[in-house]
């Protein structure tokens, strides 16, 4: 099983190591395409049996028991927006088995339960949306809001449609939503690059926030070693109170080996050369045929370009045999 680095899902935005599939990974992603392709189709049909009157998909105890005026309509629109939702949804998870498996070969078994999960789900979602929107209309018109006819039909099951296929920024958007009605308290995060990890605590506990991981990266800045150089969230991001704000540190790089004195080519010490013991029988350096004090005071002179007086041969004659 190879490691093939990382990459971040277009849609979510999340991380993940790119692992080359195994044989069950690509029966999970092959068993995820039909669920799914069978959710489409099912939908597709119990919205055009409901669209027609006729009512196969659904029990007749409960379709009986319409009022056939308002009821009936509210439990239309309400069974567009939800079978658009799960539609949607699964229309997700072909797009996602697309990606992952057809064309990176990187799909893992266990996304298997997001796909089985993620059509009800999108349909809860894509109903809530519905109601909030109709909400808000309902208040800008007075409480008209139409719930008949074939485009309001349309309308939802397209809403619907919308919130299932991007059911993680609808969570997104509820989150949103949450914090306002029930009026979560908030904190700006503020921005601690550049200050030491007991500087950074304290700026961000004093923001009703909390130090969450730390971790360590190597930086080429000798100034930040020590000292916060990257955060998340970022500064100035609105989170709720008392969550947490992870922080990455700045240590040195590893420092390069001192130099060697007498160093020679790639940093290696030079070996001195022993000594040459003096010329002899290799025995005793002191032997009769080492260099004489006689000896030396003629090549120095030789070096010096003087020439010694020759005893055999005295200049003018002096020394010779009478």
């Amino acid at each position: 099983m190879a490691d093939r680095g990382k990459i971040v899902d277009e849609q979510t935005g999340t991380a993940f190591e790119i692992v080359d599939e195994r044989w069950f990974d690509v029966l999970a992603a092959w068993v995820s395409a039909g669920y799914s392709l069978f959710a489409i189709g099912y939908l597709a049909w119990v919205i055009l049996d409901t669209w027609s009157g006729a009512y196969r998909s659904w029990p007749g105890s409960l379709t009986n028991n319409f009022d056939k005026t308002v009821s009936l309509t509210i439990f239309k629109l309400v069974l567009y927006t939800a079978v658009g939702g799960g539609m949607g949804a699964a229309i997700n998870n072909l797009r996602s088995f697309v990606s992952w498996h057809a064309e990176r070969k990187a799909f893992g078994w266990r996304f298997i339960w997001k796909y089985i999960a993620l059509p009800p789900l999108g349909a809860t979602l894509a109903v809530l949306v519905y109601g909030i929107i109709q909400g808000g209309m309902a208040v800008f018109n007075g409480g008209n809001v139409g719930t008949g006819g074939a485009v309001t039909s349309l309308s939802a099951w397209a809403t619907g449609t919308l919130a299932g296929y991007g059911s993680h920024k609808v969570f997104i958007w509820l989150d949103d939503k949450v914090n306002s009605f029930f009026n979560i308290s908030t904190a700006t995060v503020p921005d601690v690059a550049g200050k030491t990890p007991a500087d950074a605590t304290q700026a961000i506990t004093s923001a009703k926030l909390k130090v969450g991981q730390t971790t360590q990266q190597v930086t080429t800045n000798a100034a930040m070693v020590g000292k916060v150089i990257g955060q998340n969230p970022a500064g100035g991001t609105e989170i709720a109170c008392d969550s947490k704000v992870d922080l990455i540190i700045g240590t040195p790089s590893e420092a390069p080996a001192p130099p060697v004195d007498g160093a020679g080519k790639n940093g290696q010490p030079v070996k001195e050369k022993p000594a040459e013991a003096p010329a002899g029988d290799g025995q005793n350096p002191n032997a009769e045929n080492a260099a004489q004090p006689a000896d030396l005071a003629e090549a120095e002179a030789a070096a010096a370009g003087v020439i010694p007086p020759d005893v055999n041969n005295p200049p003018n004659g002096e020394g010779g045999q009478g």
